[in-house]
């Protein structure tokens, strides 16, 4: 069996993908559509997309550079929307900025990707599966509290506890390499 045939490597992968891409992800969306909401709007359907399309995804190209392709339809449907309150400016300029600020957010992304990779593996089977199961598509606290049979209070108290943990492993990972 592959890493690519197995459903929970696949959701691992596509976690870690997902959450180095979503800064500059929404840097390229809000230098496109300039409005912070309508941008929240956009990320989250293109995040659906993403998830919804992870199978169409070649592993080992650009993930962002990807991203960024299923973002700017949903930007062009915003425009289609709302082309009175569209910037007059030429769309491959408004591209050309978006991608350069996107890439700027991004810089270092790789570096933290590859930390948080490492320690989503470093977690228990248990934490690990609490993380996916928080960030699958439609997934709220209170039904993974439901599931687990325990309060929502508990779950989320401990998502709290791993994301911190997450959060101190990577920092001291990209600290010991050089990174900030």
């Amino acid at each position: 069996m592959t890493k690519e045939d197995n459903p929970r490597d696949r959701q691992e992968e596509f976690l870690s993908l997902f959450a180095a891409s979503q800064r500059p992800l929404h840097a390229y969306i809000l230098a496109m559509v300039f409005d912070p909401d309508a941008a929240a709007d956009i990320l989250q359907e293109t995040n659906i997309v993403l998830w919804q399309k992870f199978d169409q995804f070649e592993i080992g190209t650009s993930f962002l550079a990807w991203a960024r392709g299923i973002a700017r339809i949903g930007v062009l449907r915003h425009r289609q929307k709302t082309s009175t309150r569209i910037a007059a400016m030429d769309p491959m300029q408004l591209e050309s900025l978006a991608t350069c600020l996107a890439d700027r957010v991004g810089e270092g992304s790789s570096q933290r990707r590859e930390a948080l990779d490492v320690c989503l593996k470093k977690l228990s089977p248990a934490d690990r599966e609490l993380v996916l199961a928080r960030y699958a598509p439609g997934a709220s606290v209170a039904s993974i509290a439901d599931r687990l049979e325990r309060t929502a209070n508990s779950v989320s108290q401990s998502l709290c506890r791993i994301r911190r943990a997450l959060l101190k492993c990577a920092e001291r990972r990209l600290q010991s390499a050089g990174y900030r």
